[in-house]
């Protein structure tokens, strides 16, 4: 059995689009100061000897695009907004909004049960809410064990992001409350389903105090993996003295894990020696939208991907990858084939994204 530890994260995902304006009522408007102006706005230009200009709709579409384009990139936005972009009151109608329950763990357990077959039980803390609800029912439907997880009235935890048309982020909001109560009081709590596990996964979510614990009880009985899930769970790991079997951080979050700059190949090399040093029998070290790089004793090496993504979007591929490496790593599986059938998960993950520029 495996059992997966980590917070349960709703993000809600808000893209800006460019608003719809009252077209009508700004041509008028634009009409009557082209006529205060001595321009007609069919086209005629009555103080310059009846000289033919530009026809008004073409005249409109141009300057209201270049101003458009002048506010964006001038960081004013239209109506001056503060988020660089378009006024989100205006364009609420065009606003993409995506919200999903997600988190390291949370993903990692899901692909472990319905992707792979394995028993699974995910311990966590969710809040009373519909948001903890929807959460747990979809841990249930993919096949993992659910008991694990407390109710509290904290709320589930929300991240809330806001991206202007190009996809960058302009804004972010986190309530992380449940996420402090991943208490070693709550490694106690589930003992029980601690002592059965073969594997522990667990996730940057959890305070440092809580990993060391786990280390100090579960690291000679149960090989541990984890994954930082982001830059400051990778900080967490650094502040505590978990000692896990494996490690898989993304590039960045290798860097704050191992407290040096990760670039090159002799960097990545620099930066498993430093996790080997501290106990880690097994590392990899994934790279955006370029494959991965591995250790496992003296054996290492890059495992580079047949189709490699310069722009797309890879997000929610590295829990992929995190959750065929942990299925894969029972018995005595080397780390090559293991890291090689996270590349091959990732590889299908990512088979439908387009790789270009989102602007």
């Amino acid at each position: 059995m495996i059992a997966v530890i980590g917070a349960v994260l709703v993000e809600v995902d808000v893209r800006l689009m460019p608003p719809k304006r009252d077209v009508e009522l700004q041509k008028k408007q634009d009409e009557e100061a082209l006529r205060q102006a001595g321009i007609d706005p069919a086209g005629n230009d009555r103080s310059a000897g009846g000289q033919k200009l530009e026809g008004f709709s073409q005249y409109y579409e141009r300057t209201m695009r270049q101003q458009a384009s002048e506010n964006y990139w001038n960081e004013v936005g239209v109506g001056g907004n503060q988020f660089g972009g378009y006024d989100p009151v205006v364009a609420e109608k065009d606003t993409e909004i995506r919200v999903s329950n997600s988190g390291c763990a949370y993903n990692v357990a899901r692909y472990l049960a319905s992707d792979h077959g394995e028993d699974v039980a995910f311990i966590s803390v969710v809040g009373d809410d519909a948001f903890g609800l929807a959460a747990r029912c979809e841990l249930e439907n993919a096949g993992v064990d659910t008991a694990g997880i407390k109710v509290t009235a904290c709320g589930t935890p929300v991240s809330v992001e806001i991206h202007n048309i190009i996809g960058e982020l302009q804004f972010q909001r986190e309530n992380s409350t449940a996420m402090e109560m991943l208490t070693p009081q709550r490694i106690d709590e589930c003992a029980a389903i601690l002592e059965k596990a073969d594997a522990i996964v667990v996730d940057g979510t959890v305070p440092a105090e809580t990993l060391n614990y786990l280390s100090d009880q579960y690291s000679d009985k149960s090989r541990i993996f984890f994954d930082p899930g982001s830059i400051a769970g990778g900080s967490r790991f650094a502040e505590s003295k978990l000692k896990a079997y494996c490690v898989m951080p993304g590039r960045m979050e290798a860097e704050a894990m191992s407290g040096q700059q990760v670039l090159g190949m002799d960097q990545l090399m620099a930066a498993g020696d430093v996790f080997e040093e501290r106990g880690v029998e097994r590392v990899i070290i994934t790279l955006k939208g370029g494959g991965l790089y591995y250790k496992e004793g003296t054996q290492s090496g890059l495992i580079k991907p047949e189709r490699k993504l310069t722009f797309a979007e890879t997000k929610g591929a590295g829990d992929v990858l995190t959750a065929a490496v942990v299925a894969a790593s029972k018995g005595e599986q080397k780390l090559e084939a293991a890291a090689g059938a996270g590349m091959e998960a990732a590889a299908e993950f990512l088979k439908d994204v387009i790789d270009e520029r989102p602007y």
